[in-house]
């Protein structure tokens, strides 16, 4: 009998512990720990903000994972042991056969001063309410969406934000007078998609009359204004966009692993999802995108599954991936990846349809259905 215990139940983390009950032997041992009840995915906060479905609607209780065979305990991971493959929580230390550490990455507004004060952060699920009813409340004036430092969770959402937004304004009849625009502190709106991809983007938001600007970097946010490197702009309301990192209980900052096993320096013990620093071949990292953690958490799972039964060792990740991006609430595209290719990542942006759409709802009931059953 073997025992794995994974830290973290988000895409990375549930995927993993399903995997590895559907592949291991029945006699082994699958705990699975997290600090919140819950589990939902990322894109109800956008679609909670804009009326198209609540965050209480995509919820799932991660107790019923136990209808898998998985153990899932709710607790704050105290500490992390990687040498002894062992984590405390809640002042219980757990020793394990492998461990599989799966926490993700925070928000962290309080890294550019003033973005917790001054902007919305719809990155953190609490704080949804207060942005839809500021939203509410709007009668015009200047909205700026800022991408204020990186690495941050779903490239493409602040993005999917700002048109989801233009098309709440036109609904609403707000549009007209209302100067929307989005910055980023990147060179181009979307690393990972590539110049082409970023340039397709910006012609989506120019299609909109959404202003965009690249290379902005944030010195403070000011109760009014946006200072930048390169000056200040004037906001009536703004929608922030904070760096994330990686919860304290994670020494030294974002994990490296092997990028085609997801293993750490210490046998036995992984990393995967958000929580990990995978750099391409061009210097960017891998993006932190929940069906790159998923695709992770899966071949982790196979690898833990082979050495617990004696058998080969699976495929390492291929670093493939695909995004959806929503340009209204019934239009989206696709974004297709194959991020380890070399010199550059290679990377396709389908043609937008409604098809498309109707594809990112159906992608997070079948993993709803297949991890909690409904």
């Amino acid at each position: 009998m073997t025992r794995t215990l994974i830290l973290g139940a988000g895409f990375g983390g549930i995927a993993a512990a399903t995997e590895l009950r559907r592949r291991g032997d029945d006699s082994d041992e699958v705990i699975l720990v997290d600090r919140a009840p819950d589990f939902s995915m990322g894109l109800r906060k956008l679609w909670d903000v804009f009326g198209l479905g609540t965050i209480a609607e995509g919820s799932r209780p991660r107790s019923v994972l136990a209808t898998h065979g998985i153990d899932f305990r709710r607790g704050n991971v105290d500490a992390i042991d990687p040498h002894a493959r062992a984590a405390t929580v809640d002042g219980e230390r757990i020793e394990a056969d492998f461990l599989v550490i799966a926490l993700g990455a925070r928000p962290r507004p309080d890294l550019v001063p003033g973005l917790a004060e001054h902007g919305h952060d719809v990155w953190n699920p609490a704080e949804v309410p207060a942005t839809r009813a500021a939203l509410e409340r709007f009668d015009g004036g200047r909205i700026a969406i800022v991408i204020a430092g990186g690495p941050y969770a779903c490239p493409p959402a602040p993005f999917e934000c700002a048109m989801l937004l233009d098309e709440w304004l036109r609904e609403r009849g707000l549009r007209g007078r209302t100067d929307l625009t989005i910055t980023t502190f990147q060179p181009v709106l979307l690393p990972n998609a590539g110049k082409a991809g970023s340039a397709w983007l910006g012609e989506q938001l120019d299609q909109r009359s959404i202003g965009h600007r690249t290379g902005r970097a944030v010195e403070h946010v000011a109760a009014r204004d946006v200072v930048y490197e390169d000056g200040a702009e004037p906001f009536d309301l703004m929608i922030g966009v904070p760096p994330h990192r990686p919860p304290h209980v994670v020494e030294g900052g974002f994990m490296t692993v092997d990028p085609g096993t997801l293993e750490t320096a210490s046998e036995g013990v992984y990393a995967v999802g958000d929580v990990t620093q995978i750099k391409l071949s061009n210097g960017l990292p891998l993006p932190k995108a929940g069906v790159i953690a998923e695709a992770e958490g899966v071949r982790v799972a196979r690898a833990i599954a082979a050495r617990a039964g004696g058998g080969a060792e699976p495929p390492p990740f291929d670093g493939r991936g695909h995004c959806f991006i929503e340009l209204g609430h019934s239009v989206a595209t696709m974004v297709d990846g194959d991020f380890f290719a070399d010199p550059e990542p290679r990377v396709v942006v389908r043609e937008p349809s409604a098809e498309t759409a109707d594809a990112k709802r159906r992608f997070e009931a079948e993993r709803l259905e297949r991890w909690f059953g409904r």
